[in-house]
């Protein structure tokens, strides 16, 4: 993937692309409407059960059957219900002859029946039948018994040992499946996937083709009221009773209101326009428009490392939807009985809502890179991209042009491109956002802006910096007025997450165990054996939570805080000269101080970017005469032996384990 380029093959930001970005700042700032979100309505299924006992394993145990289900002649779907049996791994590899396991840990369904066939054509069996006889509720004479089963074979997880047979179809029980029941299970069974993905996949990469050539496809399902909730394991996945359309109703109706008689434009579509369904009567046209930003001096790609772009993933409930959590804000409350919000319907989950709008950190640049691939994801080349940015500090240049704009509205365009005039803070723009890459920050040329107004008897105006400043103050206190009633604008969990992901220093604030990353599912080593280790299982299973970008870094609110904190930095500056502190240290806390939030030497010296560039030293002597300074440091103030809090107790715990790895 490469920049965009004009046909005389300068470098260029489209001005589609500037305008999408600042609407997506203005419709959070403005406190506006959430609408343009695809309805999606993703399953559940959580074998786990700790933390959604009450919307999954409540729903299904004991109350799941299972049926073959078959095409019909309208194209419609049916099922004909049946019996079903257990069928132990280590009694079909006695009945067959083979010492070694039958399935392997990972195999797809696909993988499965593949192993399967050829098991069957070195034995003589038929593939798709299996004689047996029944012992009670266990199978015995498998393969020379009288009654006739369809083998049954279902992801092979870790730990598995047994699959299933069923029999005995009673054709007199047969019934339909509503169009609604069929499209809920095509979309939690990833029918739209293609490619490698759809071929780990049961419906996809098996099923799918022999449902369309009119063969039988063996399911569970479970009876729901009217409902029917279709799957191909035998804890289904259940189809969501929430879109994220519906989460998005369950906060305020208003936002995906179409009704031109009762719709009332938010800042966003004053500004930028906007369409109100299929209703183009009451479409309203942008008032501002955008030309392409052209680069400016000499610009170079920089191709990078290999590495797979990850799609928004709404059915991670954890992340995507509002959880009741603990005063962390990193897990759930009551974390004895918690239980997480899911797109299924329970007694303790009426009204799920969606999150909030996503939007990704910006990054100092120290973080700023591709997150390594993972083995397996490395041996996976067709999804994987290359990225080519440009070098930081490659400038553009552009003009927006507006027109009929209240002050208000001029002040919230000025806000979103200057961040209420703060000079440290980004926006994100391109595909590489996720990683810190496309960091842009506005400046605005004073003495080339005109305000010309509508009243030609009036001249026109210079945009200088005290009409610039004057326009940003008329819109905070327009929107500090309209919130001021929920406790105010600037103080709203909105405009604080909004500004901490926009501050890039935000990120050397996080706890030592947090890091700007995707979570991953790795194949690694256990007991010598190759398994999967999922992160997103594994935050389940703790009852985590994505805390609060603002809470989580300890961002203050204050906008001008740092600016205040490097103009009081003379003193700090001075009093680290006067002290005794090593060469290396008087370097690299007067860095610290520069782009942190640090306003003391004690805050300096206990502060995660100092331990970073201290654990980058090559000289052993060096890092560990400087280690030897830092612990006689926190020492003198006791921090050593009774850290302050968790934080930095866990600093604590890096430097020591980081001194023996030494």
């Amino acid at each position: 993937m490469h920049p965009f380029r004009l046909p005389d093959g300068r470098h260029a930001i489209p001005g589609s692309s500037i305008k999408g970005m600042l609407r997506a700042v203005v419709e959070i700032a403005g406190f506006g409407r959430m609408r343009m979100v695809d309805d999606v309505r993703p399953g559940l299924r959580d074998i786990t059960g700790t933390h959604v006992k009450d919307a999954y394993i409540q729903r299904v145990r004991d109350k799941i059957q299972t049926g073959l289900m078959k095409r019909r002649e309208d194209g419609s779907a049916e099922i004909t219900p049946c019996r079903m049996v257990r069928l132990p791994h280590d009694v079909l590899k006695q009945a067959m002859g083979v010492s070694s396991r039958i399935f392997e840990t990972g195999m797809s369904v696909s993988d499965k029946y593949c192993r399967w066939k050829d098991l069957c054509a070195k034995r003589g069996w038929n593939p798709r039948v299996l004689t047996f006889d029944l012992n009670g509720r266990e199978i015995v004479r498998l393969g020379r018994g009288s009654i006739h089963g369809v083998p049954v074979f279902t992801g092979q997880i870790h730990g598995k040992k047994k699959d299933f047979v069923f029999y005995a179809p009673d054709e007199n029980r047969k019934f339909p499946v509503d169009d609604t029941d069929w499209r809920d299970f095509l979309a939690v069974h990833g029918n739209d996937k293609s490619g490698e993905e759809a071929k780990s996949l049961s419906w996809p990469g098996y099923w799918k083709s022999i449902y369309m050539d009119g063969g039988e496809v063996p399911v569970f399902y479970i009876m729901d009221g009217k409902r029917v909730r279709i799957g191909l394991a035998y804890m289904p996945k259940l189809a969501g009773d929430f879109s994220t359309h519906d989460c998005i109703r369950n906060a305020c109706k208003d936002h995906l209101n179409t009704d031109p008689e009762t719709y009332s434009y938010d800042l966003a579509d004053l500004l930028f326009g906007c369409t109100i369904g299929d209703n183009h009567g009451t479409a309203l046209r942008g008032r501002i428009s955008f030309e392409p930003a052209v680069v400016l001096n000499t610009s170079q790609e920089e191709e990078q490392e290999p590495t797979i772009l990850n799609a928004p993933k709404p059915s991670y409930f954890p992340n995507y939807l509002k959880q009741q959590v603990d005063d962390t804000g990193l897990r759930l409350a009551e974390r004895s009985d918690a239980q997480y919000s899911t797109y299924v319907h329970s007694a303790r989950n009426r009204f799920p809502i969606l999150r909030g709008f996503k939007r990704y950190p910006a990054r100092p640049s120290n973080m700023v890179g591709i997150q390594p691939l993972t083995e397996d994801q490395e041996k996976n080349k067709n999804v994987q991209v290359l990225l080519h940015t440009l070098r930081r500090g490659t400038k553009f240049e552009g003009r927006i042009h507006f027109h009929n704009l209240k002050r208000e509205e001029l002040g919230a365009l000025l806000w979103s491109m200057t961040w209420g005039g703060n000079k440290d803070m980004c926006h994100g723009l391109g595909m590489g956002k996720p990683f810190g890459f496309g960091q842009v920050r506005f400046m605005i040329d004073t003495e080339a802006s005109r305000l010309l107004p509508n009243d030609p008897s009036k001249d026109a105006a210079i945009l200088d910096n005290t009409l610039l400043r004057s326009m940003i103050d008329v819109f905070e206190r327009h929107m500090e007025c309209v919130a001021e009633k929920h406790g105010g604008w600037r103080n709203s969990p909105q405009i604080r997450n909004l500004l901490a992901m926009a501050d890039p220093e935000s990120a050397n604030s996080l706890p030592m165990d947090m890091t700007l990353r995707h979570m991953r599912i790795m194949r690694c080593q256990r007991n010598g054996k190759r398994e999967n280790a999922n992160e997103f299982v594994w935050a389940e299973q703790k009852g985590l939570v994505l805390a609060d970008y603002a809470n989580a870094t300890g961002w203050s609110g204050d906008i001008t805080k740092r600016q205040q904190h490097k103009d009081q930095s003379g003193d700090d500056i001075q009093e680290l000269l006067l002290n005794t502190f090593h060469p290396w240290l008087q370097e690299q806390l007067k860095e610290v101080l520069e782009i942190s939030h640090a306003n003391s030497i004690e805050a300096l010296m206990r502060h995660n970017l100092l331990f970073k560039k201290w654990k980058t030293i090559k000289d052993k002597h060096l890092k560990k005469e400087i280690y030897e300074v830092i612990k006689a440091f926190w020492e003198k103030n006791g921090w050593w032996e009774n850290p302050d809090n968790k934080s930095m107790r866990q600093l604590r715990n890096k430097y020591e384990r980081e001194v023996r790895k030494s």
